[in-house]
């Protein structure tokens, strides 16, 4: 019976130290495909910087010099020190003429946009394109074109106050007639309006924009 017995725990402990020795097994193998996933997961997130750092360099760098880096964010430092405050009153400005003209539903279509552009481009001349005259000011065409929809648009809301009257169209012809490229006479005193209407709005722009920038609450961070 005794001999039964020790046999029987003999058996009994050889079960548990195989059990014992399978769960640490199975344990280990469970870790070591955690740590295979995690160290797979790495590597495509190495990969992905790199590739996203690669096309978005220009995003986090400006330049290389002798193979150091010059940072965009040391540009944007210089340049906010330096034109930073005239470029943040530029953008107030922006938005709050775009309220305005919200505001007041102004629409200015893409065919109005097009005749001020030729309009433009005609008082340069046969010989000068407004491409080149743009370029060398460092302005793109599409940037030339959102300027001559913010000023129609400010020219819509201010000029409806603006009244050219008869006399002075005659007065303007009288003295800058030869200036005109307007052929028949109809066609002058149509020219001179514009010209007149254009004139008398200007005048009033910087006021206009004082008298926004006063009523605005504006908080600037900018120092």
């Amino acid at each position: 019976m005794a001999e039964e017995k020790k046999t029987s725990n003999s058996s009994k402990k050889k079960i548990s130290l195989e059990k014992e020795t399978e769960c640490c097994s199975t344990s280990c193998c469970l870790k070591g495909s955690v740590l295979k996933k995690h160290l797979l997961v790495l590597g495509v997130l190495v990969v992905l910087v790199a590739v996203l750092g690669y096309f978005f360099r220009d995003r986090f760098l400006a330049a290389f010099v002798n193979g150091k880096p010059i940072f965009r964010y040391k540009l944007n430092q210089l340049l906010i020190k330096s034109s930073g405050k005239e470029a943040l009153e530029n953008l107030i400005v922006e938005g709050l003429i775009k309220e305005e003209v919200k505001k007041n539903q102004v629409v200015v279509t893409k065919e109005d946009i097009d005749n001020e552009v030729k309009k433009i481009s005609d008082q340069l001349g046969a010989g000068t394109k407004l491409e080149d005259v743009l370029k060398a000011q460092g302005m793109s065409i599409d940037d030339f074109r959102s300027q001559m929809e913010t000023k129609l648009q400010v020219y819509k809301i201010l000029g409806k106050e603006i009244i050219v009257s008869e006399d002075e169209i005659s007065q303007f012809l009288k003295e800058n007639e030869k200036s005109l490229t307007a052929t028949s006479e109809a066609e002058k005193r149509t020219q001179a309006n514009e010209a007149l209407r254009e004139q008398k709005i200007n005048e009033k722009v910087q006021t206009w924009i004082s008298d926004l920038l006063a009523k605005a609450k504006i908080t600037r961070f900018l120092k």
